[in-house]
């Protein structure tokens, strides 16, 4: 028997400590709205442990044999829930909550009771969700993995076949960093669905070499393989700009972290697919390609993957010995997410942004970035966590959001699909317009892109010997300058010291000038200086006129591209003050730098034969505008595009209308195959909660309650996706299958005709859960909420009201 005596119980009512002699009861003081104070006996039986006598009476100690100090289940509860919403809200200032509440005095050491008793309480959580899971037969370990969100994971007979698939998205963040000092006392190990271990994920560390020549004087010691870069045979402008943001990143990942952050993948519903810690390092290769290959080995076939330097990690994925071969035989896409994707040069949009890769819908693959902008906040209070309660901490918010993901997922098939008729009914009149003035069709305007990227790549390196024909001109003009800066001695003796002090200076910038003249002249093997008569020079002239112009509009679209990335910083959740501040100063700094490089480009532009167009603030900021640089630059280099079609201003903005409309068309067909999809999730869930808790009843009675309790939580949120699906159906235009069709997978279709069919009255709704009746009177009523429209409406009304409310706060 073990004997203990619990000095205080903490509830979140005003509940007083009361301290107690006798080794066998706990007198539990609970004081009422009157203000007076009731007692409850609490008796541990005998051979029974401290904490089975306080869970009894809703009471979880701090510690496992002689607890002092007992918190009740529904304030470790409320705790949860309130951690779950808002995770900047720490143990301590709960605890502090908590003595505020009982009048006593906060320390330290509570602080560290109730950190113990939430610990052990999310455990028991987790051990009744393992039940669960379980009992419904969802007992591999990456069931999580291929079947998190309904509408990529489920299969249905007779569905059209969608390419890709699924939609997936990958990026790394450095928020979520752990100091490496942190928590070394804490030996525990949290297993988590949600993260790849580091074993896992080394397996990859030498699939991609760092490059020597790239090595920099502030990496890590003992950094191990290369990043996404590295991999490419060739570095190209989009991986340059890519590892020059890292670069910055990484500088400020000092030796003092353990952990400088995460590397994740979402659905394009935002469900959390994978992640994993990014260990003493950037962003490495070893952590996408780890990433892949695990999904590849769950997910299977025909994924598409957007990573904001996606052009490269193809080109990685396929030098990969490990990751390379399977991701071939799955017939993996790439892409860029489309934020991202529009400071990649316009070769590579026209290859990977998905406004021009086919089946891509209205996806921007930039879901990650809302997931990151999500955890930030969960980022401040694992700072300087142990690993055990870092990766507690992340568990808890990914399946949290997973969660309002899937609440939200009805919403999100309903604005796509909103969006897509908008797009088609507004920009079909645009194009239809232009079709009918150029007398050209759907087939023309997507040969324009095929122009346009066959011009791309046939662009060539500046020869070596153009660039020194080139300076040679340029030493020929800066000679002449000189030329006339010097002044006749004789004539000007009587002139003043200073003047005399310039012509010594220009005098020796002209003996410099013939040096230089002279040193081009030898390696150009010319005889003869040229003259601006000569037809080379007026040819070489010309050149530098565009090559100087190309310079002018590189620097203009460096600047731009700059205020684009730190826009997005600047609007991210989760930004400090001071740090927000600090971007936007760069940002007013950055407007004036631009401003400057307008003025010195519009100039130039005004030499080009023919004259190039000018530039005006309003244009440039736009971040669309960033995929026009590339035109541009090399329009007026080569004089034999300047007439097509594809290079007018007008017709590229309508071409961009009819790729948006065709991927609109394409959006509408994945939608209508999700929602399908989720129609089919919520009654295959139903069902297989009625045969779990058919099958746990009769011999476990408290799991069999948890089972009921799990699916009236989601037949409450289900209730919202029925109604509006009812909505979607009925939008004006929309023309999807609205017949329910069976899972085609084996396991699914299983429970599918094993469950009962819900049927079409009120009636059988509710008693189809059990034969002699309804499970619970709750189940019954959840059921009568789906088939009543007007209860279903309101309540579309009353979510999309808290949805407004909540976005104004």
């Amino acid at each position: 028997m073990h004997s203990f005596i619990v000095v205080a119980a903490y509830t979140h009512s005003k509940c007083y400590p009361h301290f107690n002699r006798c080794p066998r009861q706990l007198d539990i003081s609970n004081a009422t709205s009157t203000g007076r104070i009731e007692q409850k006996c609490v008796t541990q039986r005998p051979e029974e442990r401290a904490n089975v006598a306080l869970l009894r009476h809703g009471l979880l100690g701090s510690s496992p044999v002689y607890p002092e100090v007992a918190f009740s289940l529904d304030t470790l509860e409320l705790y949860h829930r309130l951690r779950r919403h808002h995770p900047q809200l720490g143990i301590q200032p709960m605890a502090r909550a908590l003595c505020d509440l009982h009048n006593v005095n906060y320390t330290k050491l509570l602080r560290t009771q109730m950190s113990s008793a939430f610990d052990i309480y999310l455990n028991i959580l987790q051990i009744a969700r393992e039940r669960c899971d379980f009992a419904l037969g969802r007992r591999d370990s990456n069931w999580r993995l291929s079947n998190s969100c309904p509408c990529c994971h489920i299969q249905l007979e007779g569905e059209p076949a969608l390419h890709p698939a699924r939609l997936v998205a990958m990026d790394g963040n450095n928020s979520a960093k752990r100091v490496a000092s942190a928590g070394a006392q804490d030996k525990r190990i949290f297993k988590s669905s949600y993260f790849l271990s580091r074993e896992v994920v080394d397996q990859f560390k030498d699939e991609v070499k760092k490059r020597p020549e790239d090595d920099a004087p502030w990496a890590p010691i003992g950094d191990e393989g290369g990043d996404v870069t590295d991999g490419q045979t060739r570095t190209t402008s989009c991986a340059e700009h890519w590892k020059a943001s890292a670069a910055e990143n990484l500088k400020r990942a000092l030796d003092i972290y353990e952990t400088t952050g995460i590397f994740v993948s979402a659905c394009r519903h935002g469900f959390i697919q994978i992640a994993c810690e990014m260990v003493r390092s950037g962003e490495l290769a070893k952590y996408p390609l780890a990433l892949l290959n695990h999904t590849l080995d769950v997910l299977g076939d025909h994924t598409a993957f957007g990573y904001d330097i996606g052009c490269t990690f193809k080109e990685t994925v396929a030098r990969s010995k490990l990751v390379g071969p399977k991701a071939a035989a799955c017939q993996v896409l790439f892409a860029v997410c489309a934020f991202h994707g529009y400071a990649h040069n316009r070769q590579c949009q026209l290859a990977n942004h998905p406004l021009y890769l086919v089946g891509f819908g209205l996806e921007d693959l930039e879901g990650l970035e809302r997931v990151f902008s999500g955890s930030n906040p969960v980022a401040r209070l694992i700072r300087y966590a142990s690993k055990y309660h870092w990766m507690q901490a992340l568990d808890l918010h990914f399946r949290h959001w997973d969660e309002e993901k899937y609440a939200e997922l009805s919403m999100f098939l309903y604005n796509n699909v909103r969006q897509s008729l908008t797009i088609i009914r507004d920009y079909s009149i645009d194009v239809k317009h232009l079709q009918a003035e150029l007398n050209i069709t759907d087939a023309d305007i997507e040969g324009w892109v095929v122009e346009e990227r066959e011009f791309l790549s046939g662009l060539k390196d500046e020869p070596e010997e153009r660039v020194l024909e080139v300076a040679y001109v340029q030493a020929l003009l800066d000679r002449a300058k000189a030329d006339d800066k010097a002044v006749d001695y004789h004539e000007d003796s009587r002139r003043t010291n200073q003047l005399e002090a310039v012509r010594r200076t220009a005098l020796h910038a002209l003996n410099l000038a013939n040096s230089v003249v002279g040193d081009f002249e030898k390696k150009l093997a010319i005889r003869t200086t040229w003259t601006p008569v000569d037809k080379k020079y007026q040819e070489t002239l010309s050149y530098l006129r565009h090559r100087e112009y190309h310079r002018a509009l590189d620097r203009v679209q460096h600047l731009v591209m700059q205020r684009l990335l730190e826009l997005s910083k600047a609007n991210m959740s989760g930004t400090s003050y001071k740090a927000r501040t600090a971007i936007w100063k760069a940002l007013k700094t950055r407007g004036k730098a631009i401003r400057t490089a307008l003025k010195k480009y519009n100039a130039l532009a005004l030499q080009m034969s023919p004259r190039a167009p000018s530039l005006q603030w309003k244009d440039v900021v736009t971040y669309t505008f960033v995929g026009e640089f590339d035109l541009l630059r090399n329009a007026y280099s080569r004089r034999d595009i300047l007439t097509a079609l594809w290079t007018t201003p007008r017709n590229r903005e309508i071409a961009v209308k009819y790729f948006k409309t065709v991927r609109a068309r394409e959006e509408l067909k994945r939608a209508d195959v999700e929602l399908r999809r989720l129609e089919t999730s919520i009654e295959l869930e139903r069902r297989e909660y009625e045969l779990a808790i058919r099958a746990t009843a009769p011999h476990n009675a408290v799991l069999a309650a948890e089972l009921r309790a799990q699916l009236r939580s989601r037949r409450r949120v289900q209730a919202i996706h029925v109604a509006r699906i009812g909505r979607i159906r009925a939008l004006p235009g929309y023309s999807g299958v609205s017949e329910m069709c069976p899972p085609s997978g084996v396991r699914h279709r299983e429970v599918w005709d094993a469950g009962s069919s819900r049927g079409t009255d009120e009636d059988d709704t509710s008693t189809a859960m059990r034969p002699d009746g309804p499970l619970d009177d709750d189940t019954a009523d959840m059921d009568d909420v789906f088939s009543d429209p007007a209860a279903n409406d309101e309540m579309i009304r009353m979510t999309e009201v808290m949805e407004i409310i909540s976005l104004d706060r």
